[in-house]
């Protein structure tokens, strides 16, 4: 064995599996995640929940070498975030309605919001910039949910509103680079968030509600996906 090959093996180890491998992976993981936490217990969803984020940080650490350490560290800090945010929101979709799970919500808009201000601190780095053209249309769909909280939840409309905000930005800034994948990235973001107070307000059976959360969790995690692949792909500033 030459050592240039002896090298590559040791690299190879260290880097860990290749991009399809670590594609279904993600793939395997997030519908588990997705399945237990529209038809499963909190435990179960507590366990495979984070998992698909894991697998993301796995990846990160893969990019060191492609990415500068300042994008690096935003796409590791909107991960960060995401997995604390995900914690949170596991509470929330687990709690019986009362105060608690109002503040369960409101914490994890709070921590989301940290993660949407990464990605989109990572996206203007590459150029993009928050068009009004784009920003429109997002913050039209948002005040669906506004009026949602507005009957329902008026209490909760400023710390929501407020992150409805970054995520309306994240998803412009998004499609903005001009990159396929991270446009439908801020798309999916859009759309799991969109339907996660429809979900507690406007669906009473059981049934739709299990397929409403299916949509939100299988979502999100493509909206993960999505965004943190794209944003590991190194790219010269516009």
């Amino acid at each position: 064995m030459t050592r240039s090959t002896a090298r590559d093996r040791l690299l190879a180890i260290v880097d860990g599996p290749g991009p399809r491998t670590v594609g279904a992976a993600y793939l395997v993981a997030a519908a588990a995640a997705t399945v237990t936490g529209a038809v499963s217990s909190k435990s179960v969803a507590a366990v495979t929940k984070p998992v698909p984020l894991i697998v993301l940080g796995a990846e990160i650490v893969r990019a060191r070498e492609r990415l500068a350490p300042v994008d690096l560290a935003l796409v590791a800090s909107a991960v960060a975030f995401s997995t604390v945010g995900d914690r949170l929101m596991l509470i929330e979709e687990f709690t019986e309605e009362g105060p608690e799970r109002d503040r369960a919500l409101k914490r994890g808009a709070g921590v989301f919001a940290g993660a949407q201000l990464s990605y989109s601190a990572a996206l203007w780095r590459r150029g993009a910039r928050p068009r009004f053209r784009r920003l429109l249309p997002r913050m039209a769909l948002l005040g669906e949910s506004a009026t949602v909280m507005a009957i329902h939840r008026p209490a909760l409309l400023p710390v929501l509103g407020a992150y409805g905000n970054t995520l309306a930005t994240m998803s412009a800034l998004a499609a903005d680079t001009g990159e396929v994948g991270l446009r439908r990235g801020g798309w999916a973001f859009l759309a799991s968030d969109l339907s996660i107070l429809n979900r507690r307000h406007l669906l009473r059976d059981r049934q739709s509600r299990t397929v409403a959360e299916g949509w939100v969790l299988a979502t999100y995690f493509a909206a993960q996906w999505l965004l943190v692949r794209g944003l590991l792909r190194p790219t010269s500033p516009r």
